[in-house]
């Protein structure tokens, strides 16, 4: 007997239910694709914090060892002038005067620059660890050491050792050289500045940052790092 067609079962979708599938699909599919960079964002930044938190305890170790902070040049070298003050090494296209390796050889118990024989780590100590970055074909360093190049090849002196954020530029280290219990970051960032009790820099030793994504500092490099409840995309050590 042939069933009525209202009790024949339906082995396709109709075109309206297809059309319904494709558009759920769509949606779902603009959503991740919205999500993705933002929670890509917020790893770099979660790994860049934990970069500088990393900094500040080598830094601290080494001090707790040797009762000082390590050289950023020659420690044979003698200094002239009678005005100390603070360290700032880092990025030198955004302002300070050396690469960061000048610590980081000595931090990493590499016998070159400063530490050159080891002479500012004699105990051949190792205070910080870290990986080596990725290198791009137009050889940028992100999220590690420039130890090598894409090719396998020795990377320039003058980068060699390098600690590169998430973004491609160098952490900026800073030390309290002059002992005054605070890091002087005039001409880095505004809502930081000033020396004496009435200033904001920041009460400890010594700092790391990052200028994080856009690559300026402060807020798309008006060198604020909080503008009232506005924060900049830059990560450091003391907030």
């Amino acid at each position: 007997m042939k069933l009525p067609s209202i009790y024949r079962p339906r082995l396709a979708f109709t075109l309206v239910e297809l059309l319904v599938v494709i558009a759920i699909i769509v949606i779902l599919m603009s959503l991740l694709l919205t999500a993705v960079p933002a929670v890509k964002k917020a790893a770099q930044k979660t790994e860049a914090r934990n970069t500088c938190n990393h900094i500040v305890s080598g830094l601290k170790s080494y001090y707790n060892e040797y009762g000082k902070f390590p050289p950023t040049e020659d420690p044979s070298k003698e200094t002239t002038s009678a005005v100390v003050t603070d360290t700032i090494v880092g990025d030198t296209t955004s302002g300070a005067t050396l690469p960061n390796n000048t610590v980081f050889y000595t931090l990493r118990n590499i016998p070159k620059g400063p530490n050159q024989d080891y002479v500012s780590n004699p105990r051949k100590l190792p205070f910080y660890e870290g990986k080596s970055g990725n290198v791009n074909a137009a050889g940028v360093v992100r999220g590690g050491f420039y130890d090598r190049s894409a090719n396998g090849s020795t990377p320039p002196s003058t980068e060699e050792s390098c600690l590169y954020d998430p973004w491609g530029r160098q952490f900026f280290v800073i030390l309290d050289a002059n002992s005054d219990g605070r890091i002087d970051l005039d001409g880095y960032y505004n809502d930081f500045s000033g020396v004496d009790d009435s200033g904001k820099a920041p009460r400890t030793q010594v700092g790391a940052f990052s200028m994080g994504p856009d690559e300026k500092l402060g807020n798309k490099g008006d060198r604020t790092y909080r503008n009232g409840s506005e924060l900049s995309d830059d990560v450091v050590s003391w907030e």
